[in-house]
């Protein structure tokens, strides 16, 4: 389905108050929108979107409909959610080092992970892995440190800082279609593989946030406009979003959720 969104994306641009444009057969469509406040946005695989404000990550399904708040105010403001596996969601606290995880309604699934445990007190990024494992790094020791789902350490890469030449201050941490994409704004985008074998570094600089689905990259400017990045063919397509004064986005499958000031948005794309 990421074929038709570049598709699409590279012959339309959308306007925030059309709620449903057309070229030939091709439609996007505004699905629907709804009031909310919020930092950050997620998505799972079955469409449900996670919002995240503070201490607080509101769930809303694929309807737009809202479903529940969760919040620990014990462990401060979320750092960043997980939703690969929406049964198991991740969310990461780095204030105070640790991990919950979450069922699909939301609610404690197990005990929290204490990073500390583990000498990685000072962790900065967390994100899913396969098998329900966990990637974990720490910008004290430039280490990159997959723990398996038994949360036993599988694989541990020490001083990146030495192999990559250069101190890392990664940003934003993903694994999918089988590799570890990190973004040290400065640098790039570095690939790995689910070993944590580094492989490149993509020359994509001053991300904060992205997205990885098939073989693109995606990400968003400050002029509000969407980037795909050909992660083979090193092409990029760049057009503009279909809703302005955007504070984050997501995209799952045909679908693109934007997150302004104050509501969340939904597009879908239609043949």
């Amino acid at each position: 389905m990421i074929q038709h969104l570049l598709l699409l994306l590279s012959t339309l641009i959308l306007h925030g108050n059309q709620e449903h444009t057309k070229i030939g057969n091709k439609s996007w469509k505004r699905v629907w929108a709804t009031a909310a406040s919020g930092n950050q946005i997620y998505t799972d695989h079955l469409g449900d979107v996670y919002l995240v404000q503070g201490d607080q990550l509101s769930k809303y399904k694929s309807s737009g409909a809202f479903f529940r708040v969760y919040s620990n105010k014990n462990l401060g403001k979320i750092t960043s959610v997980d939703a690969a596996n929406p049964l198991k969601i991740i969310v990461f606290y780095r204030d105070f080092s640790r991990v919950v995880f979450l069922d699909n309604t939301i609610t404690d699934n197990g005990e929290p992970l204490k990073l500390d445990e583990f000498n990685m007190e000072q962790a900065s990024l967390v994100c899913w892995s396969y098998d329900n494992g966990i990637w974990i790094y720490d910008p004290i020791r430039f280490s990159l440190t997959r723990l398996n789902q038994q949360l036993k350490i599988q694989n541990e890469i020490l001083n990146l800082n030495q192999i990559l030449g250069f101190p890392l201050q990664p940003v934003c941490m993903i694994e999918a279609d089988n590799y570890l994409f990190i973004s040290v704004p400065d640098h790039g985008i570095l690939q790995f593989d689910v070993f944590g074998t580094y492989m490149r570094t993509i020359p994509i600089k001053g991300i904060e946030k992205f997205d990885v689905s098939g073989e693109s990259i995606i990400y968003t400017d400050q002029e509000e406009r969407l980037h795909l990045y050909q992660i083979k063919t090193f092409l990029e397509d760049t057009v503009a979003l279909p809703q302005k004064n955007i504070k984050d986005f997501a995209i799952d499958k045909n679908r693109m959720i934007l997150l302004t000031n104050d509501s969340l948005y939904s597009f879908q794309y239609f043949e």
